[in-house]
């Protein structure tokens, strides 16, 4: 019979580990080829044990939906069903890498007093003896090599769906070897090793590559189906785009399983990085590319204070004028200083890590001290504002640059702090807070401006309303409201591009009027 027409059953294994000796299954799911549905239980665990947090996040498996769990050998009686209906004479499950999958079945049929009654070919093994220099044959980066649409990889019907197109492209390519039978297979996996990988061999013609323009501009990286998986911008088209595909040592597993899957390009030629930086956000935006991580709209909001920074809002109006601001986290240790200044109790959660109220009071105590300061002071947000950016611009504007007032601070003190130690805190987070605030204030003053840099070749942009050279004529927008957290990095991105002309170039920057 051939390869394929012979009845398979696909199979994929979730757990609470690596290893059956300490975790468990905790969900199954089966197919096949001509099953339209893909059945999927979920395990219960032994005495009442809870899934770990860790798990949650790489399953996509949540705590509360286990209440639907089954006993194992219910699920396993199942699947046993379902075999004997689909492939009842020599039964054989394909899985991806199943080297994993295999412990944990030879010990859930061990619980249940039997022997594994199927033979297990796995995609991964035939995989590396047919494509030795594939830059990876993970699941995810294998069936997208073969045309699978990209998405969450979680759950494992997900897996299920995964391995049976990479199933069917490994048919196909083990037809043009010659290997067409289910014996013929058996016997070539056990005749032919594994095959060293000696080069990377990437799906996306060198040529293609090679021949971009030495031009500014920004690239979309397609897949075999033309799912755009990538979008990046570009100083130079051909040197950016190739700088991918060289080298082999210490290149990062997320870049490798997208070069797995990209077998086309797009690319746009821009006349300077500057436009390219804003085409590229805007493209993020637009296409929503899996292998993008910045940029993304996801679920983010911008946030907007009103005058007192006592409340906030996700819409700006005439009382929440504040803003915007990416996250209320920069500004987060400073609103809880003024809060516990006006309740004369110090909070031990001013900072991402909490310490000893008492700790806390002596710190700025000495914080004041030092600077000869009153503390009643503040208590109001736009002093503390106002003296944050007073360093900021005079002491320590470059320092604080570099260390953008978006993140959240990730010191980690492996020692206790000292009252003085949180003193030197203070006068960090009031930095911190006072250049995420006046960064608002630049993003606002870029809604609606002509810019100018003499570089070598002069840039001119006009901004409406956060939109760059479109539609000149419309009216100036004097405000964030109707404008989405797309706006808001579209100026982020401006300012950061202005920021690096303007330590080569003069740049004029003026009001729309």
């Amino acid at each position: 019979m051939q390869l394929s027409r012979t009845p398979v059953v696909f199979l994929d294994i979730q757990t609470t580990g690596a290893k059956p000796d300490n975790a468990h299954m905790l969900e199954i799911a089966w197919s096949t080829l001509a099953s339209e549905d893909i059945h999927s239980r979920l395990v219960a665990l032994p005495d009442t044990q809870e899934i770990p947090w860790r798990i949650q996040m790489i399953t996509g498996i949540k705590q509360n939906e286990m209440t639907a769990a089954i006993p194992l050998a219910d699920v396993i009686s199942s699947f046993l069903e379902f075999m004997q209906t689909h492939a009842a004479e020599n039964p054989v499950v394909v899985i991806h890498f199943a080297q994993f999958e295999k412990p944990f079945l030879t010990d859930a049929f061990a619980k249940l007093q039997k022997e594994i009654p199927f033979e297990i070919l796995c995609t991964h093994e035939i995989a590396k003896r047919l494509f030795p220099n594939l830059p990876t044959r993970g699941i995810k980066g294998l069936a997208g090599y073969f045309g699978c649409p990209s998405g969450e990889f979680k759950r494992a019907s997900n897996h299920v769906q995964a391995t049976q197109v990479i199933w069917q492209g490994l048919i196909t390519a083990l037809q043009e070897k010659g290997i067409s039978s289910l014996p013929a297979l058996q016997e070539w996996l056990t005749q032919t090793p594994k095959a060293a990988r000696t080069k990377y061999e990437y799906p996306l013609p060198k040529e293609k590559r090679l021949s971009l323009p030495k031009e500014p501009g920004i690239y979309r990286m397609l897949s075999r189906w033309g799912e755009v998986l990538y979008v990046g911008k570009a100083t130079s088209l051909h040197d950016r785009v190739n700088s991918y595909f060289r080298g082999q040592k210490n290149r990062d597993t997320r870049k490798l399983e997208m070069l797995t899957q990209v077998w086309d390009l797009h690319v746009t030629v821009v006349a300077s990085p500057l436009e390219a930086a804003l085409l590229e956000t805007d493209e993020i935006k637009r296409l929503n590319p899996p292998y993008n991580v910045s940029l993304k709209t996801g679920r983010r909001e911008m946030v907007f204070f009103n005058k007192c920074f006592t409340e906030k809002s996700t819409v700006p109006d005439a009382q929440f004028s504040m803003g915007p601001f990416s996250s209320a986290t920069p500004l987060d240790s400073i609103l809880k200083l003024s809060q516990s200044l006006r309740d004369g109790v110090f909070q031990e959660d001013i900072f991402y890590e909490e310490l000893p109220a008492e700790d806390i009071r002596q710190g700025f105590e000495i914080f004041c001290v030092r600077h000869n300061l009153n503390a009643d002071d503040f208590k109001s947000m736009r002093n503390i504002l106002a003296l944050g950016a007073w360093w900021y611009r005079d002491l320590v504007e470059e320092e604080a640059e570099e260390e953008d007032a978006q993140n959240s601070e990730e010191e980690e003190e492996e020692t206790p702090l000292t009252p003085k130690d949180i003193a030197d805190k203070f006068e960090r987070h009031f930095i911190r807070s006072a250049a995420t605030y006046l960064r608002a204030k630049k993003l606002t003053r870029l809604l609606n401006s002509r810019i100018v840099i003499y570089a070598e070749n002069k840039i001119e942009l006009t901004v409406r309303g956060g939109f760059v050279d479109k539609d000149l004529a419309a009216p100036v927008k004097k405000s964030w409201e109707g404008l989405s957290i797309d706006t808001y990095d579209r100026m982020t991105v401006l300012q950061m591009e202005i920021n690096k002309l303007s330590a080569r170039h003069p740049v004029e920057i003026e009001l729309a009027k």
